[in-house]
């Protein structure tokens, strides 16, 4: 039985009751960078606020530690200094630290619990620390559970650096998929309770992944195609998520993310609005969410402020879509994977 048939409303009964048309929908963002890639530093302190002003209570905020080793190339984003052993885990445990240490002085709580999912739903503003690529574990599980201790509940599979786990899609494939240790990743980052996120991935590690996750799994942010992204393509066009994909990753419970690049779909907020229901009416309610990355894209972004957000919730009130569908899409999809992922800790 295909997983969708049964998933609407499973995360329903944790929301506040509030009065559609007020701004009172509670917002998640699946896949968001805003202060930590050197823009928009000045947001750090008041993330807290800005979080609550724009009625934004739970957001994947997203580490890069490839980030160091990256650079613009005729084709996009691409690998352009080499990792020597530890420097990924180093520039994991910065970004991290830093991360932390706003965290602690802006007031914003970090999803550590099912139970703060809870508080999230009610619009207190919480953020689930998020690792954009497993780069940081070197092809080791060794550092896992101490990434695990200082938050991380959510973690991309792969970047833009080759990497132990598997193939990306803006290289060429070396590996077929995953690797065996990027199969064994996905098993233990389950009974870990991290939510495995397969954004970057190639459509061979996507199936490798669904074979073996015993919990739902997310796309986090780009767009769906009708046709798969090839390593070959330039631009935006290597990071489309082809529409077979897209429906097995929704097939088995888990949920995919829209960025907010503006050339991919039309630009403005309501372009953006107008993917959001598009992406809806080929994978379903229960299955799409924002994933703005916000901060990680280059200019024709149209979500540059938490806000947008909220401006994108209203613009598809005033579109006619249905209430119970924005709350799917503006919380409880993101919501629910992350709820379901983390439910699977063996302690």
């Amino acid at each position: 039985m295909k997983r969708r048939a049964f998933l609407a409303g499973t995360f329903t009964a944790a929301l506040p009751t509030a009065n559609f048309g007020q701004g009172l929908i509670p917002i998640a963002d699946a896949h968001n960078h805003l202060g930590l890639l050197r823009r928009n530093t000045e947001s750090i302190p008041v993330l807290g606020q800005l979080m609550k002003d724009s009625g934004i209570s739970l957001l994947s905020w997203t580490v890069v530690p490839d980030g160091p080793f990256l650079g613009v190339c005729s084709g996009g984003i691409c690998q352009v200094r080499t990792a020597n052993k530890g420097d990924l885990r180093a520039s994991f445990d910065r970004q991290l630290g830093a991360a932390l240490r706003a965290l602690s002085a802006n007031g914003v709580k970090v999803v550590k619990r099912v139970e703060d999912l809870q508080q999230a739903a009610t619009g207190e503003p919480y953020v689930c620390l998020t690792s954009e690529g497993a780069d940081f574990l070197e092809g080791s599980l060794d550092s896992l559970g101490k990434a695990y201790d200082d938050g991380i509940r959510h973690v991309q599979l792969v970047h833009y650096i080759k990497n132990p786990v598997g193939d990306i899609q803006t290289e060429r494939p070396e590996h077929g998929g995953l690797t065996s240790f990027g199969k064994e990743l996905v098993g233990v980052l389950n009974q870990q309770g991290i939510l495995v996120d397969l954004a970057h991935s190639t459509s061979e590690s996507i199936g490798h992944a669904l074979a073996v996750s015993k919990a739902p799994m997310i796309w986090s942010h780009s767009y769906i195609t009708g046709t798969p992204s090839s390593w070959t393509s330039s631009g935006y066009g290597s990071r489309a998520l082809g529409l077979k994909d897209a429906k097995r990753i929704a097939d088995s419970g888990g949920a995919v993310g829209l960025w907010a690049l503006g050339p991919t779909f039309g630009g403005g907020i309501d372009g953006y609005a107008a993917e959001i229901i598009r992406m809806v009416n080929l994978i379903g309610a229960d299955h799409v969410m924002f994933g703005s990355d916000q901060d990680g894209l280059p200019s024709g972004a149209v979500i540059n402020q938490l806000s947008d957000l909220r401006k994108v919730v209203e613009t598809l009130s005033k579109k006619g879509v249905e209430e119970k569908v924005i709350r799917a899409v503006a919380f409880e999809n993101y919501a629910r994977c992350l709820k379901t992922a983390m439910q699977g800790r063996r302690v």
